[in-house]
């Protein structure tokens, strides 16, 4: 009997226990009238409206210049310079390349050309099918002025498809050290068939020229470089003496003239020997 009565107590103190809970609930549940419930539907539709507009007036603060663009890299005229831009190499699918190849940089431009040797090499047996560690050796050894390596590491990011067309421009660079005008030429023309908007590219190209006596081709490619670079003062000079060299007198003083202004070092002087009959 006593355990009937219990189990029955048990029983209404659950029931009880519900119903407190199912009251406690009311008692917390919000309660709206008809216009908050409308209210409230209308500011839950208009938030993301406001949102939208708030995200545009922003937008329309920001200067232009402060959203940033994609700009050509075109190659650096200090190796220094150049080499830089893989301090922050990236290669996710391994990360010991990347490493090496940072490491490379960092020692590179510590001056301690040695041991970025050996990292850059390190990165090429990781992976010799990567072209960032030919290209970064090959940058290392043309400071060193070890030409013919650095050739070849060119050859080898050449042909690994390296995605800038920048190893045709230091290649060229090489071959001119070496003198051998016409590969250089070849290369430069190479890396101008791909990038033409380089005014340095043109003006070494005229350069080339100019050392294997084809000066037309030279006056040209100073002409190029000057299109792109109209305050080239340099080009404007080796093409006033190019134009000398084919007897375009008149050519060459306009030139020369036009180095002068520019404020070219050596102008003044080759207008004084070359520019007689002129009042300068």
């Amino acid at each position: 009997m006593l355990y009937l009565l219990g189990i029955i107590a048990l029983i209404a103190l659950i029931y009880g226990a519900v119903r407190l809970g199912k009251s406690g609930n009311k008692e917390f549940r919000s309660k709206l009238s008809l216009k908050e419930r409308t209210d409230l539907e209308k500011m839950i539709e208009k938030k993301p409206k406001e949102q939208e507009e708030n995200i545009k007036k922003e937008e329309e603060k920001i200067p232009e210049t402060v959203i940033p663009k994609t700009k050509q890299i075109f190659p650096a005229k200090d190796i220094l310079l150049e080499i830089r831009r893989f301090a922050t190499y990236i290669n996710i699918d391994n990360p010991k390349i990347q490493q090496s190849v940072r490491s490379g940089v960092s020692n590179f431009l510590n001056q301690d050309f040695k041991t970025a040797l050996e990292d850059f090499s390190l990165a090429i047996e990781l992976n010799s099918s990567d072209s960032s560690g030919y290209y970064c050796r090959g940058l290392t050894k043309l400071k060193l002025k070890n030409y013919e390596s650095a050739i070849n590491d060119f050859t080898e990011a050449i042909n690994l498809k390296m995605k800038e067309p920048t190893a045709y421009y230091y290649r060229a660079h090489a071959y001119h050290d070496l003198q051998l005008f016409e590969n250089a030429i070849l290369n430069y023309q190479s890396y101008i068939n791909l990038e033409n908007r380089f005014a340095d590219a043109f003006y070494n190209l005229g350069i080339c020229y100019k050392n294997n006596e084809k000066y037309t081709a030279a006056i040209d490619a100073f002409s190029h470089a000057i299109e792109k670079e109209p305050k080239y003062d340099v080009a404007y000079f080796e093409r006033a003496l190019m134009k000398h060299k084919m007897n375009d007198n008149q050519g060459c003083c306009d030139d020369l003239k036009k180095a002068l202004e520019l404020n070219h070092p050596q102008a003044a002087d080759y207008i004084t020997e070359l520019c007689r009959e002129k009042k300068w």
